[in-house]
């Protein structure tokens, strides 16, 4: 199987330091649910977009610094390129930037929460629905890291909210071959600290001072890096 990473971002110099780039981070996370999957790494933010989508079985967007709303040729062209996947059946997944991406491209609304501020360090959710992608590891709580402020806060029509909290009432969505999520599953606890205390000023310091006391709290990046991988697994076949 040969999953596309599309790259929406990239890990800031000084953060480069000590941390690897978001395709490394992804790579990581889908390797170490099954060594044998392919991964073809696609940075949209330099107009590295995919020539023909069956390239791939399945396509992952990333993070970015960037919302989904902001009028950029490669957010653009981006949007463009989830209706096709969409189109197609073609298996795709979004992560916080893609998760937000995935819901404007198809009819949803994604906007900054001014009135609730950030979601940072470990966020939970509830899961709405048992769903066969999920495999043995099913979840009725949620636990990721998080780095937002944006927040879809509608989805699309006919998609089916899988996650969700009072803070972000949407936090995952499931459209057809199209799956989201909010949290981050390929974060570690130490980037998520590294990026929120670089952010401070943003952020606000009660915040990050408030996130950073649940890096320790057990979150369950590997369950959904599974989840992430079943699902890519079971919908090519019908692509």
């Amino acid at each position: 199987m040969r999953i596309g990473l599309l790259q929406c971002d990239h890990v800031a110099d000084d953060l480069l330091e000590n941390h690897v780039d978001y395709q490394d981070m992804f790579t990581n996370l889908i390797l170490e649910q099954d060594e044998s999957i392919e991964i073809s790494i696609y940075d949209l933010t330099i107009n590295q977009f995919p020539v023909e989508l069956s390239a791939c079985d399945g396509y992952i967007f990333t993070g970015s610094r960037y919302s989904a709303y902001e009028d950029l040729p490669w957010i653009n062209q981006a949007k463009s390129l989830v209706v096709n996947l969409h189109t197609s059946n073609i298996p795709t997944i979004g992560i916080c930037f893609g998760h937000q991406l995935i819901a404007e491209a198809l009819g949803g609304r994604v906007m900054k929460a001014e009135d609730k501020g950030w979601g940072v360090g470990v966020q939970h959710w509830k899961v709405a629905n048992q769903h066969d992608w999920m495999g043995d590891r099913p979840l009725s709580n949620l636990a990721l890291l998080a780095s937002h402020q944006d927040q879809v806060i509608k989805t699309p029509e006919d998609s089916q909210v899988i996650a969700s909290s009072d803070f972000c009432p949407i936090a995952g969505f499931q459209l057809g071959s199209m799956l989201t999520f909010q949290g981050h599953p390929e974060f570690s606890s130490q980037y998520n600290n590294d990026l929120i205390s670089k952010r401070v000023e943003r952020i606000g310091k009660e915040t990050v001072e408030a996130a950073k006391k649940t890096l320790n709290e057990n979150i369950d990046s590997d369950t959904v890096g599974a989840w992430m991988v079943e699902f890519i697994r079971q919908n090519k076949t019908l692509s």
